[in-house]
């Protein structure tokens, strides 16, 4: 059994993890034992974890519009809830950081430990949408007390599944404080499809659920470089200067990914600058 490979393998198991595939289909595709396979994306998550906090850390990342939101998925059977905390940064749509377990405070202040740790704008004043869930604030008011912020919570009203009100509550601020087309956590719930549709494991009605929590970071760190450096996004692209709005079969924008937007690539990356790429243990 080969345990080592080529970078053009290497990157075709990081595509198929990051696009939903599971283990046993990818080796059957790579002809590979699935064995091998598993520790190849053992080690492509390591690599995106490392290279996704240490580059955040060093060159330091400015958040200004944060939204905060949890998805709900199961570990193994649905008596066994497993959630999904992630952050991002609105203006360059940058998947800040994520944390799984249960719908907890501590969790929740976990992930706006980090934020706030991997967040270097302290003179700039942070806007902060979440949901009511109850964590999230003591978090902001716990990490924050040195920051100058505004927060405004958004509280959705059901019944039976339909959405019948929205209620906004300025936790600290005003309305003033949020422009319009802030006052919401629309960008954060359109983030939580992106990620639904490429993992498998947070699928709805699916049978391929996650059975152990280290699958579910793994392929969850694949995804944040796949989704932060490597893929551009069509609402960042960047009109080229000098090029009318309408002519055809001439480039009139340039791609740029959120990693590129919040400075801290100059172009896109491949998965293989991230296999070659060295970083601090």
């Amino acid at each position: 059994m080969s345990e080592h490979g080529s970078f053009k393998e290497y990157s075709q198991v990081a595509k198929l993890k990051s696009e939903g595939l599971s283990n046993e289909p990818i080796a059957d595709v790579m002809d590979k034992d699935e064995r091998t396979i598993e520790r190849w994306n053992e080690a492509i998550s390591e690599k995106s974890r490392l290279w996704h906090i240490n580059l955040c850390s060093m060159i330091g990342i400015v958040i200004r519009f944060l939204q905060l939101d949890e998805l709900w998925s199961f570990m193994s059977s649905k008596a066994q809830q497993l959630w999904v905390f992630a952050a991002l940064d609105v203006p360059t749509r940058f998947w800040v950081v994520f944390t799984t377990g249960k719908r907890t405070h501590q969790n929740a202040k976990l992930l706006v430990g980090l934020v706030y740790w991997l967040d270097s704008g302290r003179c700039r004043l942070l806007k902060i949408t979440t949901d009511k869930f109850a964590g999230y604030e003591k978090a902001i008011n716990h990490y924050f007390q040195d920051r100058k912020f505004v927060y405004l919570q958004i509280v959705k009203v059901r019944v039976k599944r339909r959405l019948k009100t929205v209620k906004k509550f300025f936790v600290k601020g005003t309305e003033d404080d949020f422009p319009e087309g802030t006052q919401n956590t629309s960008f954060i719930e359109r983030f939580n499809l992106t990620i639904r549709q490429k993992v498998s494991y947070l699928a709805r009605k699916t049978l391929g659920f996650c059975r152990k929590a280290e699958n579910m970071d793994q392929v969850l760190w694949i995804n944040l470089f796949d989704y932060n450096y490597r893929q551009p996004h069509h609402s960042l692209r960047i009109r080229l200067p000098g090029q009318p709005k309408v002519q055809r079969f001439k480039k009139r924008y340039r791609p740029c990914t959120p990693a590129m937007k919040m400075g801290l690539t100059n172009a896109p990356v491949d998965w293989k600058f991230l296999f070659i790429a060295p970083v601090p243990i």
